[in-house]
């Protein structure tokens, strides 16, 4: 059986009462002892986990120094433009590190970027061995570190646990593949599917301990999304509160703009936040929200007149955002799932019933249950009260 994603343990821990979601490293090693290689890389998978999300635009790394079968240095990567996990375990391991072989997630950089390389770094530390689990994608990098850390006399090999660290990089590694965020999509919504009551009404349909994930959801991806009708309506903070973490990036999808109208404005409105809109939207629109600071992106709208998915996609992509978690409302949500424009799929649902209130997927039919889209269940479990499916769509 392959090892669970490293995403649905953090989650699993964050359920059993890990306030951050990733429970002590030295206790969740879920390879053989006969297998000390995938043990170890595990265990750098975890360390990394710990601070995923805090770390964007870059990837969340973990990296090990073993010395005679003992970890003498531990590190994951610091926020942007701080150290790398590389030079952090290597300055715990201190002397030690020299001989040593260093567990690595991702393939270490060999690049002068913000920070200097982190082959320089095991190099100048005097490492016997590089383990990496899976090659940096991106065009600066892309197997170069084997190169360097060879012509040093390094001994060096990749693919070690390549899939559990392929899952814990899966953010970064879409993007740098696809161009485009990887996309979560998450709802909560009665058993017969509605995430607002007639009137409206939508607070709360789950308990705390599921708002406890949602918060645990942002703190994980780089931007967040909801739709002009939400931000109109609700006023969503759309921050961290209720688990350790960093602010996602807000991203606002309103085709004409109509948030420039708004009496108080409305919060999430700030200099920086991304606006979304087609090339209807009024001129005094633009100009009002540009004058405030935010960032207008102006994208193709579809058949409907509403900011199309696929080209918003590419523009947040060329921006360098790895993940896109969309919250809503549901018009927003069904946009995504329309276009077959999504990654994964947190949806919440309450142990509860609100008859016509307003559905997940408003507008979204099909003609016969056959040529309806398939999803695969990747975890099923119980927060709370509450039942949560994570869903991906079907092979």
């Amino acid at each position: 059986m392959p090892p669970e994603l490293p995403e649905l343990s953090a989650l699993r821990a964050l359920i059993a009462g890990d306030p951050q979601g990733h429970g002590d490293m030295s206790s969740r090693t879920a390879v053989p002892d006969d297998e000390p290689d995938l043990a170890l890389m595990a265990a750098a998978v975890r360390l990394a986990s710990a601070a995923t999300g805090a770390t964007y635009p870059n990837p969340c790394v973990g990296a090990l120094v073993v010395q005679a079968g003992r970890v003498v240095g531990a590190g994951h990567s610091a926020a942007t433009g701080g150290p790398h996990a590389e030079v952090h375990a290597l300055a715990v391991a201190g002397p030690a590190a020299r001989g040593a072989t260093v567990y690595i997630t991702l393939e270490p950089c060999s690049h002068h970027g913000r920070t200097p390389p982190c082959t320089d770094a095991l190099i100048a530390a005097g490492v016997a061995e590089v383990v990496f689990g899976v090659r940096d994608p991106a065009r600066h990098a892309a197997g170069r570190a084997r190169a360097v850390l060879t012509a040093a006399g390094i001994r060096v090999r990749e693919g070690v646990g390549e899939a559990m660290c392929a899952g814990l990089h899966e953010h970064y590694l879409h993007h740098e593949q696809q161009r485009r965020p990887f996309v979560t999509l998450k709802a909560a919504t009665s058993l017969d599917g509605r995430i607002a009551a007639r009137g409206g009404d939508s607070k709360w349909i789950t308990g705390e301990p599921a708002r406890r994930v949602g918060h645990w959801l942002r703190a994980r991806h780089h931007a967040i999304a909801v739709g002009v009708d939400t931000l109109l309506r609700d006023d969503p903070r759309l921050d961290v509160r209720l688990v350790p973490g960093v602010d996602p990036w807000p991203v606002i999808v309103d085709s004409q703009l109509r948030s420039a109208l708004a009496e108080p404005r409305p919060q999430r409105l700030r200099a920086g936040a991304i606006v979304l809109h087609t090339p209807h939207a009024p001129e005094d629109r633009r100009r009002s929200l540009g004058d405030a600071g935010l960032q207008l992106i102006e994208v193709p709208a579809d058949e409907h007149g509403r900011v199309a998915i696929a080209p918003a996609l590419e523009a947040l992509g060329r921006l360098a955002i790895r993940s896109l978690l969309v919250e809503g409302g549901g018009r927003l949500i069904a946009s995504f799932v329309a276009a077959a424009a999504w990654d994964r799929w947190y949806w919440f649902q309450a142990p509860c019933l609100l008859g016509e209130g307003t559905p997940v997927l408003p507008g979204l039919h099909w003609p016969s249950v056959a040529q309806s889209p398939r999803l695969r269940v990747e975890l099923r479990v119980s927060v709370g009260l509450d039942d949560l499916r994570v869903l991906r769509p079907a092979l």
